[in-house]
This record gives C-alpha cells, sequence and structure tokens, in this order.
C-alpha cells in the first residue's frame, strides 16, 4: 500500500471537527476523530455490506493518517511490503469487540502519553484487521480510499 501517496491525499480532506465548539486544539481534534472513525468502521463490521465497510475502513485509515499528518508521524506508519505481507498472513482476530477495545486504547495511550509508539501499535492492528480480518487488499484499500477522496466531482 503506498502510504506516502494516501497521506498526501489525506492533507487536502476537510476535517470534520467534530469537537470543534470544545477545543481548538488540533491534536485532541485529530484523535477525537479518529476514535470516531474506528467506532463507526466496528459499529458496521459484521452488519453492512462489504463496500460500506470499506468505505468505513477507508474513512478511518484518513482519521490515523489525519493524526500523523498532523504531528509529523508519517514516516512511522510506513509499511515495507515485506511488514504488509507479514500482517496479511497473520490469524484472523478471535474478538471483533477485543480488537477495538485494543485499538481504541492504544489511540488513547498514544494521545494521553504524548507516545507515537501506541499509535504505530494501533496502526499495525488496524492494517492487519483490514487485510486479515475484513479480507480487504491493498489495491481494494487505495483503490477506494481514491474514489472517497480525489474522485470527487
Amino acid at each position: 500500500m503506498d502510504i506516502t501517496k494516501l497521506a498526501k491525499i489525506q492533507r487536502q480532506i476537510e476535517t470534520k471537527n467534530t469537537f470543534k465548539n470544545l477545543t481548538t486544539e488540533k491534536d485532541e481534534l485529530v484523535y477525537s476523530e479518529l476514535s470516531i472513525a474506528v467506532a463507526e468502521l466496528f459499529n458496521k463490521v459484521g452488519q453492512a455490506d462489504e463496500t460500506t465497510c470499506l468505505k468505513a475502513y477507508c474513512k478511518a485509515l484518513a482519521a490515523f493518517l489525519g493524526v500523523a499528518n498532523t504531528k509529523k508521524w508519517v514516516y512511522l506508519l510506513l509499511l515495507t511490503l515485506e511488514q504488509e505481507e507479514k500482517l496479511a498472513s497473520k490469524w484472523r482476530s478471535r474478538s471483533v469487540a477485543t480488537v477495538y477495545l485494543t485499538l481504541q486504547q492504544q489511540i488513547l495511550k498514544a494521545h494521553l502519553e504524548r507516545r507515537n509508539e501506541y499509535l504505530v501499535r494501533a496502526w499495525n492492528i488496524f492494517i492487519k484487521f483490514g487485510l486479515t480480518d475484513l479480507k480487504y487488499s491493498p489495491e481494494m484499500i487505495e483503490n477506494c480510499f481514491a474514489d472517497l477522496y480525489m474522485r470527487k466531482s
């Protein structure tokens, strides 16, 4: 997956600023948007069709990249082909709820403790979930992401 390309696309996305009335601090806004996007994704898993879930996955991906762009951590999210293949070859998760809770925990720790390694852990869990549990190919993800954020006319 071309994370650098997706991060460049993300920089052009207008953020929701869901919590703009509560804070003007960019960190809180992007982490809040990430947390909400992940919750919306997991709310759709198992209940919505594949296209709807893939779009929700790409929205959460955009939110991850929003945090990475804001914090200047995109380089930490870059994956080699070998890393991507390793994540894709892992076993399916036993519990979607556990994946969700672990993701949220890592996202919150990254923000509250201001440590990028927690965001990287959350990112790896998220990518593994998409490739292994949801069975999306990198091409499917990139194409959907481009459809959502680039090909609007």
